[in-house]
This record gives C-alpha cells, structure tokens and sequence, in this order.
C-alpha cells in the first residue's frame, strides 16, 4: 500500500501578512516617541542698559512676548511691555509655534525688538507705544 504524508501548506502570503503586522504594530509603538519632540530652547538674549534703566526680554512664554524695564541701581522692575502675541493653532504641536524675541537694541529714544521669525518692533520710550517695523533699523 502507497503510504502518503500529509503536510501543511505554507503559504507565502501569510508569513508576509504576518511579519507586515509586526513592523506595523512596532511602528505603532514608536510614534508616540517620534511626536514628543521638544523645541529647544531660545538662546537668552542680553539686556541692554541705558539712562539707569535695564531693558530685558525674559523669554518665558512663547505665546506671549514682553519686554521688562528694571531700575539698573536696585533691579526693581519698572513696567513690562507685551510686544506680540502668537496665536497657538489647535490643530498643530503648540511648542513648534512658539516664537521669542532673539534681539533688543537701542536707538535714539526707542528700544528696537526682533523676533525668530524676523519681525521687527520698535517701542517708544516716552509713550511706551508698540510698533511693527521693518527691520532695516538695525542695519
């Protein structure tokens, strides 16, 4: 009598499948990690004295920028100034949208503010007003 071994069918298409799954679900795994990335962060931009009075751009919120006047003799802050605010948009990693200021100056009786996306804005002292530059005052 003819005696006939019975093996199971490999078929390719399933190892395939298969090993396609695993990579999948690793790469699943790993997103999240790949996501998490942190801005670095902004250099500190020196301050500038002039006339007894510290002009200085902290830099603790990307959102929000200011510049702080301090009294040079006693470090006393003497009035903060919002330069810009940058709107965060919902569908985007809030700290990739953050922008600081990178640079302050001083120039007759103004401060001249730029910012990473070099945006320029110069404050008159006496009034404390705001306004949006160009930036070849820095020239």
């Amino acid at each position: 009598m003819l005696e006939i071994a019975i093996y199971p069918v490999r078929e390719p298409g399933k190892r395939l499948i298969r090993r396609f799954c695993i990579v999948f679900v690793i790469a699943l795994a790993l997103l999240p990690v790949a996501s998490m990335s942190k801005r670095t962060a902004p250099k500190p931009v020196p301050p500038i004295t002039e006339n007894g009075v510290v002009y200085s751009a902290p830099n603790e919120d990307g959102r929000v920028a200011f510049v702080v006047a301090s009294c040079a003799r006693t470090g006393k802050e003497l009035w903060r100034l919002k330069i810009f605010e940058t709107k965060i948009k919902a569908f985007l990693e809030e700290d990739v949208q953050w922008v600081f200021i990178t640079r302050l100056a001083f120039k007759e009786n103004s401060l001249l503010v730029q910012d990473e996306k070099s945006r320029c804005y110069k404050i008159d002292l006496t009034t404390r007003q705001v306004v949006k530059k160009n930036c070849y005052f820095f020239l």
